[in-house]
C-alpha cells in the first residue's frame, strides 16, 4: 500500500471516529477529529502520485460519502442546539416573570 493510500485509510478511520463522536454529542471531540482528518487528507493529496489515483479511488469515494453524512449530521445537530437554546430562553423569560410577580406580591 502506498503512502497516499495509507493516509487515506487513516482519514477514513478519523471520519468514522468523528461520526461516532457526533452521534454521542461530543462535538468538541468531533471538531478535533475533523481538523486531524483534514490535515491527513491534505497530506494524502500532497504525496499522491498519478499512478496511485486508481488505487485510491475507492477510499476517496468512501471519504466523500462519509463527509456528506457528517455534514448532514452537523446540520441536524445545529438545528437541535438552536431549538434547545430558543426553548431555554423562553423558559428563562417565563421564570423571570414569575420571580417578578412573586416579588410584587410579597411587597
Amino acid at each position: 500500500m502506498g503512502q497516499s493510500a495509507g493516509l487515506l485509510h487513516e482519514a477514513l478511520d478519523l471520519a468514522r471516529q468523528e461520526m461516532d463522536a457526533m452521534r454521542g454529542g461530543a462535538y468538541d471531540k468531533a471538531v478535533e477529529l475533523a481538523e486531524r482528518r483534514n490535515s491527513v487528507t491534505c497530506m494524502a493529496w500532497t504525496v499522491m502520485e498519478e499512478s496511485s489515483v486508481a488505487q485510491c479511488r475507492e477510499s476517496l469515494q468512501e471519504l466523500v460519502r462519509l463527509q456528506e453524512s457528517l455534514t448532514r449530521m452537523a446540520r441536524e445537530a445545529h438545528e437541535e442546539i438552536k431549538t434547545r437554546l430558543c426553548r431555554s430562553r423562553k423558559e428563562r423569560r417565563r421564570l423571570s416573570g414569575y420571580r417578578q410577580a412573586v416579588g410584587q406580591a410579597l411587597q
